[in-house]
């Protein structure tokens, strides 16, 4: 036993000091001689012993890496685990939905009114309270709806021809445009008459205000049968309004915007268009436009200007004749056809009605004349914002709407002064008489006109004045100058009197049948005088202003320069 142990100890170490001579073999046969091969040979004995103690570095920015990835598809499968759980929510939730729908029976009593009832356990209890349809027609099946509520009672009726759409007409109001689309809305409402939820079963009414309904309404059909509805209280946060159907105590919860129309005064079926808007060109202009009323002391009356010789559109024809100013005469002629009201408050008034709204006496009464119409409308005085109640009597309708949509109803002849007194075109000017003091002026005036070609290849007129006073020739730059300073005096408002002694006058005589204008400036205040057109009193002038006027007549008289104005 001993020999066989000491047997393979030999065998084990022998391999050992085979390696260990081969070792030594190498060694020597690697070591170069002298010592500085042996100090090389151990400093890289030394190098390669550091380099296999020294420890790796982990490898960063691949662990980095790889943990970003896990990350990623953590985040990836929580998204896609929420959007899973979010689409089982809304299936489930349309599955309740669907599973709760009430269920009703429909019938028709002996009278021929639509009834229904909802399903119940056998404790009396609602067996589904969900949504749910009590009527389901064509509006083509209405053949009337009577409706009365807080605001009165009134009945729709319809007709329907051939493929035409249906026409609806509230009774006693055929004559009577109405708005677009609210009987339509209320045909619809009910011809298919839904709710969202049943509420309860022999209900205590006046609990939802069903014991006196805001509204009641009565719909006949064309297979002559007939639907009741009651319209009680809103629910709370605008959940809904209460509504019961036929004759039982049910009550159910409907959208409130389904039975609005159910709680409406006639007045808002009514359309809101008081005066018809124009569409030929050739019916656009009126003849005469009077104003009158208790806003005013006398009569305004306005007439579209046809001479040629004049730059403005409208004339004031009384209680002074005068050029109209520009603004305020075209705001007047814009708010008579196309008017457009804010509500209907009142048809077919009374004279009682008429007083109550302040259009017995009105504030402010328009007539104009076109050549397809007359319109006639009455305003009453304004209220604290700024509205009126306006009367068509044609229409036979009282409509509220913004003063400001109405201008002639607060014009006055002060916002019709003319910004520009004399507003002549040169043109037609045959002639003009100047006088300032003991100064007098006669000056003859020759227009001549050209057709000449522009550089566009289009024809164009061109004028070209010449005057002359006693004969003499005037120079014709300063002449143009001076016309252009009279045509550009400036009306300042109106004058608190009608002037005193003749400070300067003009008068222009023109070529066309227009009869001669006469601006007569008066002796006024301490830095205005009053200007006076025809005999008018028509507003007030800057005194410095006429004085160059006057400085630059006697200039072009004597032949020096006329300055600018």
């Amino acid at each position: 036993m001993a020999e066989e142990l000491k047997k393979e100890n030999a065998v084990q170490e022998a391999p050992a000091a085979e390696e260990k001579e081969a070792l030594q073999t190498d060694t020597s046969a690697a070591k170069p001689s002298g010592t500085d091969a042996s100090e090389d040979a151990l400093e890289r004995f030394l190098s390669r012993e550091q380099e296999e103690k020294k420890p790796s570095k982990p490898p960063v920015k691949k662990s980095r890496k790889t943990l970003f990835i896990i990350l990623g598809a953590i985040a990836v499968v929580a998204i896609l685990i929420v959007v899973l759980i979010l689409v089982r929510n809304q299936n489930k939730k349309a599955d309740e939905t669907a599973a709760t729908e009430a269920e009703i029976t429909a019938n028709v009593n002996a009278d021929g009114v639509h009834e229904a009832s909802v399903a119940l356990d056998e404790n009396g209890k609602l067996v589904k309270d969900g949504a749910g349809t009590l009527l389901s027609y064509a509006t083509a099946d209405i053949r009337k709806i009577d409706i009365e509520n807080q605001n009165g009672s009134f009945t729709v009726t319809s007709t329907t021809s051939g493929d035409e759409a249906t026409v609806y007409k509230i009774v006693g109001f055929e004559d009577f445009a109405l708005q677009d689309g609210v009987a339509d809305n209320i045909a619809s409402h009910t011809a298919t008459l839904s709710f969202t939820r049943v509420i309860a079963v022999d209900a205590k009414l006046a609990d939802y205000g069903l014991d006196q309904p805001r509204a009641t309404v009565k719909a006949t059909f064309g297979d002559n049968t007939s639907a009741i509805i009651r319209v009680g209280a809103e629910a709370a946060a605008e959940a809904g309004t209460y509504l019961s159907f036929g004759t039982s105590d049910t009550v159910y919860l409907v959208p409130s915007e389904n039975v609005a129309d159910y709680l409406t005064s006639v007045n808002q079926f009514i359309s809101l268009s008081i005066t018809e808007t124009n569409e030929d060109p050739q019916n656009a202009e009126f003849s005469a436009l009077t104003i009158s009323g208790s806003h005013f002391d006398k009569p305004i009356t306005l007439a579209p200007n046809a001479d040629e010789a004049i730059e403005v559109q409208y004339l004031v024809t009384e209680p002074v004749q005068m050029f109209a100013n520009a603004v305020e005469a075209s705001d007047i002629a814009g708010n008579v056809r196309g008017l457009y009201a804010e509500s209907v408050v009142c048809v077919n008034p009374s004279e009682n009605q008429l007083a109550s709204y302040g259009l017995d006496q009105p504030y402010a009464t328009v007539k104009a004349t076109y050549p397809d119409t007359q319109i006639t409308l009455s305003a009453s005085a304004p209220d604290d914002k700024g509205i009126v109640n306006i009367y068509n009597p044609d229409k036979k309708v009282i409509y509220t709407i913004q003063l400001a949509a109405v201008c002639w109803a607060k014009t006055s002849v002060e916002l019709l002064l003319p910004e520009n007194p004399l507003p002549a075109k040169l043109k037609f000017v045959d002639s003009i008489d100047f006088s300032a003091g003991s100064a007098e002026y006669a000056i003859d005036v020759t227009t001549k006109t050209e057709t000449v070609t522009g550089d566009d290849g289009a024809d164009q007129e061109v004028n070209t004045s010449t005057a002359a006073c006693n004969g003499k020739d005037l120079k014709t730059d300063d002449f143009n100058v001076f016309f252009q300073n009279l045509n550009s005096i400036k009306n300042q408002g109106a004058a608190q009197s009608d002037g005193g002694s003749k400070v300067m006058s003009v008068t222009l005589h023109y070529t066309t049948d227009r009869a001669a204008d006469t601006l007569d400036v008066l002796s006024g205040d301490h830095s205005q005088y009053v200007l006076s057109l025809n005999g008018s009193t028509i507003g007030t002038v800057s005194k410095a202003y006429i004085g160059s006027l006057i400085e630059g007549a006697d200039n072009l008289i004597a032949g020096n320069p006329v300055a600018g104005l």
